[in-house]
């Protein structure tokens, strides 16, 4: 295990700055996520942890001692690709072996005849062979030893990258978006697998990664970064519920959060679109804010009210026990888009085309400022209070027309 501490890191290809200051602390043991878009930086992020490329300014430390200078091998870092670096002329078994008997051979030792001639090469042959057995049967391809990568699916080459990466037992494990090559049902047993047998090791691990599911279910913390900067550090849990920026809330979640923009006055905050006040909010300066509600966050009525937001419900995704609608709000030469997620099972007399009506959560509101910073600050019901609003729709529901309820 290995505690890293990443201290103002910068890099820079030519005139193009890719990374701005990274400062990260991981702890001994722990399971943390790169999270961005493709081009934020954060392969090169790792690649500078595992000493693969060289930084502009700033130093990585591995348990207190600096690391900049020293070779990937000293590092005892090992590192999992998105394509898996296999070499194709060498059996599964050569391919975890080849980690140890670069490490515990000398080039001499190495060759055919040495294996003959000297005892410690046979001991140390005899205890790489161990060591490969012991790693197969960690990620369970003992069956495969034999086999080369071509003869190999994409599932049981990644095992064999594990595997090779996990038999020298090294201080920090890095992967590279490991998981892309895979289909989604491959994908989804290999992420239980990662974060099974990390644990089980106990060996600091950074976990790069676009995808946002990957992170949250594998990641004990996730590291938001884009555009070569960490924007936000937490657990799936808190990042979710508490964006402190909102590329970080657009980022996390499916469906992304809707973000409207919107107006603060005398401590009431309107939706630009319609003028709707949507929500009470002390101590809010007033002018532009940045409204943010996920989409579970919305409720749908299937006519329009007064005490409400207007809507029309363009398009409509049946998931299985939950569905998607997607609304436009206020007028078409100001109408602005949403997605409600709701229970599929109450969507069945929603009309497409036909105006509806729409209420956001006050207390589940994420309010932004200009620059998409967070404003700390309780929001409360507008107009008509939650409760009552609330219960008039649930009274309405086995009436024509029902709401669309979210509860």
């Amino acid at each position: 295990m290995s505690h890293i501490e990443i201290q103002n890191l910068k890099k820079s290809f030519g005139d193009a700055p890719v990374l701005r200051g990274i400062d990260l602390s991981i702890q001994q043991g722990e399971f943390i996520a790169i999270l961005g878009p493709s081009g934020c930086g954060k392969s090169t992020l790792l690649r500078i942890v595992a000493g693969l490329e060289a930084h502009d300014a700033g130093h990585v430390l591995m348990d207190g001692a600096i690391v900049d200078g020293l070779a990937p091998k000293t590092r005892d870092v090992a590192v999992v690709f998105q394509s898996y670096a296999l070499y194709p002329h060498m059996t599964v078994a050569q391919n975890l072996a080849l980690p140890l008997v670069m490490r515990d051979l000398n080039r001499a030792e190495r060759l055919p005849l040495a294996r003959r001639l000297s005892g410690r090469v046979k001991r140390v042959r005899a205890e790489i062979l161990q060591a490969v057995q012991r790693a197969a049967s960690q990620v369970e391809i003992e069956a495969l030893l034999d086999r080369k990568p071509g003869q190999l699916s994409g599932g049981q080459r990644q095992r064999v990258a594990l595997a090779r990466a996990l038999i020298r037992k090294p201080k920090l494990f890095l992967l590279d978006e490991p998981l892309s090559n895979l289909d989604a049902t491959l994908r989804a047993s290999t992420r239980a697998e990662i974060v099974h047998l990390q644990k089980k090791l106990g060996t600091t691990a950074i976990y790069v990664t676009h995808d946002q599911t990957e992170a949250m279910t594998m990641a004990d913390r996730i590291a938001i970064m884009i555009d070569g900067e960490i924007i936000q550090i937490g657990t799936a849990r808190e990042i979710y519920d508490r964006p402190i920026d909102v590329r970080a809330a657009l980022f996390i979640g499916t469906p992304k959060m809707n973000v409207f923009e919107g107006t603060a006055e005398n401590g009431v905050i309107h939706l630009a679109a319609t003028g709707t006040a949507v929500a009470h909010a002390a101590g809010v300066r007033d002018g532009p804010v940045q409204i943010g509600v996920r989409p579970e966050h919305i409720t749908l009525m299937r006519e329009q009210r007064e005490d409400a937001i207007p809507t029309v419900p363009t398009h409509r995704e049946f998931l299985g026990s939950e569905a998607l609608v997607h609304i436009a709000i206020g007028e078409k030469t100001r109408s602005v888009s949403a997605i409600a997620r709701l229970d599929a099972d109450v969507i069945d007399g929603l009309q497409i085309g036909k105006p509806a009506s729409a209420r956001l959560r006050p207390g589940a509101l994420h309010l932004f400022d200009r620059e998409g910073k967070r404003l700390e600050t309780p929001l409360h019901s507008s107009l008509v209070p939650l409760p009552q609003a609330l219960g008039r729709e649930k009274r309405a529901f086995n009436e024509q027309p029902a709401p669309l309820l979210r509860v």
